[in-house]
């Protein structure tokens, strides 16, 4: 209450207010702003995951104890190269 006795509007009550004599158009216009944002709050108050949690959610559950390895290929003598 203003010391003269009224109540003061919050924002969200101007933002309606002001909302009402705006036609249809002009509300998508100010819905898709007021999405936008609220994305952009979103994203910088919701830390980074860190790699090593995203890779740890990704994998949880896996069995790496029986994990096929396929068998090595390669040859035991080292390659001939031409001078």
């Amino acid at each position: 209450m203003t010391k003269q006795g009224r109540v003061e509007m919050t924002t969200a009550e101007k933002i309606y207010r002001t909302a009402r004599e705006l036609p249809e158009p002009m509300l998508h216009e100010l819905l898709d702003f007021a999405e936008l944002l609220k994305k952009k709050k979103e994203a910088t108050s919701s830390p980074q995951e860190n790699i090593a949690h995203s890779i740890q959610r990704r994998f949880k559950g896996l069995d790496a104890e029986n994990l096929p390895i396929p068998s090595r290929q390669l040859s035991r003598t080292p390659p001939q190269f031409e001078h």
